[in-house]
């Protein structure tokens, strides 16, 4: 599933996972954590569920010849930390489940200590206005372990609000790979945002920074404020060009 450029031992490593989902704002949060902290790219995830995509280099540390494609993990050995970006949706029911399945199985086998999944849900399935966009579901492994991540979900100054609903719209796979990691007793959260579909880029700032609280101020390099997130240069066209000025 994973080809690796050299072998690594996970034990220990906090993964972050985006599910694709409205707007594609995990996807746009993960792209800020990997910007910001330079993080080395150290493989490459092959399924059947996932599209091919190749593309030039997504990210300004990266070399000028370097190929993105549809998934691929990044790393910070001295945070502990494992970055999956996706970057292309997962097709059929049975390839979809089988991805799933095996993305649990490699966290589980390669000994990660939790699992953050981004997710973003439809801004009209918000049912109470009066509180903040965001949201979490978490595992009973997760909220009992000997960790502060739990704690400063309830504690966040009513940021965080717990889901006690069914189904979160919009939010791609995040529930059911949550799902599966609790069957493995792998500890897991699910964290996800209300939004609307557009241009989302400032959605997927806020998610960075508030995961960035939620991992224990983990995401930034040491010394930096939280108005150093860096976007990256492929954000520069995600809409194309500007309209030609000829027109009016």
């Amino acid at each position: 599933m994973f080809s690796f450029r050299r072998e690594i031992d996970f034990t220990g490593y906090t993964l972050i996972v985006p599910s694709v989902s409205v707007g594609n704002v995990p996807q746009l949060a993960v792209d800020v954590i990997i910007e910001t902290l330079k993080l080395e790219p150290v493989g490459q995830l092959w399924h059947p569920a996932l599209i091919p995509v190749i593309g030039a280099p997504a990210f300004e540390h990266e070399p000028a010849d370097f190929v993105s494609t549809s998934a691929e993990l990044y790393l910070s050995e001295e945070k502990h930390l494992a970055v999956l970006q996706l970057r292309a949706p997962l097709v059929g029911n049975a390839q979809q489940r089988a991805f799933l399945e095996q993305l649990a199985d490699f966290v589980r086998d390669r000994h990660f200590t939790e699992v953050l999944l981004l997710a973003s849900c439809f801004a009209h399935e918000k049912s109470n206005v009066r509180t903040a966009p965001f949201s979490y579901v978490a595992n009973e492994i997760y909220e009992r372990a000997d960790d502060a991540g739990s704690r400063r979900l309830t504690e966040d100054g009513g940021r965080w609000t717990k889901h006690t609903g069914g189904v979160i719209h919009g939010g791609g796979f995040g529930a059911k790979l949550l799902e599966l990691l609790t069957e493995r007793s792998i500890a897991g959260v699910l964290l996800f945002m209300y939004v609307s579909e557009g241009d989302n880029t400032t959605e997927g700032l806020m998610l960075a920074r508030m995961l960035h609280t939620i991992s224990g101020e983990r995401l930034l390099p040491a010394g930096a404020q939280e108005s150093d997130f860096r976007w990256p240069k492929s954000w520069q066209h995600l809409f194309g060009s500007s309209h030609p000025r000829s027109l009016y």
